[in-house]
């Protein structure tokens, strides 16, 4: 029997009539959720500037609302009612039921340790921080965001003692990392970040030797029409299986951010610099992968009830960095891509455009300041920098003043090269204005399962590269989908690593694919 014509697994009766209401409650919830989603999405992309304030209000109340929604007493009464009939009628729930059942007490829990005013104003801040960060980035003006980050470190620190007291953990830093990152603990990611600190270093002089003594690459210098790259970047999401009749790709001026909804799936990428396709198209292949996952979730039975979500930001970024880093800059992708871009650009044979001087640019190791445009091997150390970083401001180390300060200080430490000015320096993400602090580790630990994922992958595709070199990416989403996506919260990220790949997370298959690519070059040989 359905509660509606809808013929979904949310929407069934289920022997448990607590978990059946539960399952409406969620439903509402995931409702309001997703208006959020698209609110936050037109704030990016569409909405006036006179609509700032009142978006703001909009989005705040929407947060508390959510909030207010899931922690009433009947929830938690529900709950543990629910939870009681599993452990007495064990046959009456099946896999997925559980894994919701489970899901649903953890964002009851999790909602519990946050009173409704400091929900609803972490929420404001957060939304305030986009406009804040896009004028001092553009003005280049550490004050006109200075303040700002001291009330986001000052929430944050709330929130993280909040939850620490009530959850127990390590310390104030690791109850906010495991909102991105659950079920990894600091000082697992610490042991992670030392190992690959020691061998990237050790590998990074062999990679630059090897490099230098090959020719040049040939950097681009011409003139992209913006429409012609974004042809290109809808072409190559339509390649990879993105479904524009359920979301599109979209132009900001402030810097893009993950998100969206099964449904209507907006993805976001920085205005297009029309002196190099190439920094568009790698946006566009990472939000790719983020869409890709969330068009993937278990939408057509689950929809909006919590185990039809995402794995959280690193199992995002794993899916991400799979598609930007590992399928975008083999030597495959730019054989597929070189003819059709001589054809979009008019530019019929460009030794700039040739397959072997667009892959030598994309794999070319450089040292740089700016996170964005660092190569698949340093990139590393602009992570760990962030990660030390807001880690000793939350924890109460380092003072947001001396932050400027730090930040060139140590980046220098790690790769030799100094910001000119503060918008090359602190300023250039958005992250920690928006309140995602614990977030940066996310983009290593996805890395690392994005090369895990890729090694398994490999092995159930064998003619991988020739499906690559064909621009056929449909079997790699499909892989993707049956293996990760369409799983949803189905089992939790440890459990999900060790089903697909047979392992544990580890950052062994991240340093052999840095090895094959840039030290040998050869996919067959052991160090």
């Amino acid at each position: 029997m359905l509660l509606s014509s809808e013929s979904t697994k949310q929407e069934q009766l289920h022997p448990c009539d607590a978990y059946t209401r539960l399952k409406q409650r969620f439903r509402d919830v995931g409702r309001l959720e997703a208006i959020g989603e698209i609110l936050g999405r037109d704030f990016l992309t569409a909405m006036p500037d006179g609509a700032y304030r009142s978006r703001l209000n909009q989005i705040a109340y929407l947060f508390k609302r959510v909030h207010q929604d899931i922690i009433t007493p009947e929830v938690r009464r529900l709950l543990d009612e629910a939870i009681t009939h599993e452990d007495n009628h064990g046959a009456d729930w099946d896999d997925w039921d559980r894994s919701n059942l489970r899901a649903m007490n953890a964002v009851y829990e999790e909602h519990s340790l946050i009173d409704d005013d400091l929900m609803e104003y972490n929420a404001k801040v957060a939304n305030e921080g986009r406009r804040c960060h896009r004028l001092a980035l553009e003005n280049n003006d550490w004050d006109m965001g200075r303040d700002h980050l001291r009330r986001v470190v000052d929430v944050e620190r709330r929130i993280a003692e909040k939850k620490l007291k009530a959850r127990g953990g390590e310390d104030l830093y690791d109850a906010l990392l495991q909102d991105y990152c659950p079920g990894y603990s600091h000082s697992q990611i610490d042991k992670w970040f030392k190992l690959l600190e020691k061998e990237i270093t050790t590998m990074l002089p062999r990679i630059m030797e090897r490099q230098e003594s090959r020719p040049e690459p040939i950097q681009l210098a011409d003139f992209f029409p913006v429409k012609n790259q974004m042809w290109l970047n809808e072409e190559m999401l339509g390649l990879f299986g993105f479904d524009f009749e359920r979301g599109g790709l979209y132009q900001t001026g402030h810097n893009p951010v993950e998100g969206g909804t099964p449904d209507d799936t907006r993805l976001v990428i920085k205005n297009v610099d029309t002196k190099n396709f190439l920094d568009s198209l790698k946006s566009a292949l990472h939000e790719a992968g983020h869409g890709l996952y969330i068009q993937g979730l278990p939408r057509k039975s689950w929809r909006y009830q919590p185990v039809a979500a995402e794995l959280g930001a690193a199992m995002q970024e794993s899916q991400a960095l799979l598609v930007e880093m590992l399928i975008g800059r083999t030597e495959e992708f730019y054989e597929f891509l070189s003819p059709r871009l001589e054809g979009l650009f008019r530019a019929m044979r460009d030794p700039t455009l040739h397959p072997e001087n667009l892959w030598a640019i994309k794999t070319q190791v450089r040292k740089t300041v700016d996170r964005k445009r660092a190569d698949e091997v340093t990139y590393f150390y602009h992570i760990l920098l962030r990660y030390r970083l807001e880690r000793d401001m939350i924890e109460g180390r380092l003072d947001v003043d001396d932050l400027p300060a730090l930040w060139t200080e140590e980046l220098h430490n790690l790769l030799g090269v100094m910001p000119q000015d503060n918008a090359e320096g602190v300023l250039q993400d958005v992250h920690w204005f928006v309140a995602k602090f614990g977030y940066f580790p996310s983009y290593t630990l996805g890395h690392m399962l994005a090369a895990q994922f890729y090694q398994t992958m490999r092995q159930d595709l064998p003619n991988f590269y020739d499906l690559i070199r064909k621009g056929e990416f449909l079997p790699i989403t499909k892989w993707l989908n049956k293996h990760v996506h369409s799983r949803g919260r189905l089992m939790d990220s440890h459990e999900l690593m060790r089903d697909v790949t047979g392992q544990d997370a580890s950052p062994d298959f991240l340093l052999r694919h840095l090895k094959e690519r840039y030290v040998y070059q050869n996919p067959d040989i052991d160090e």
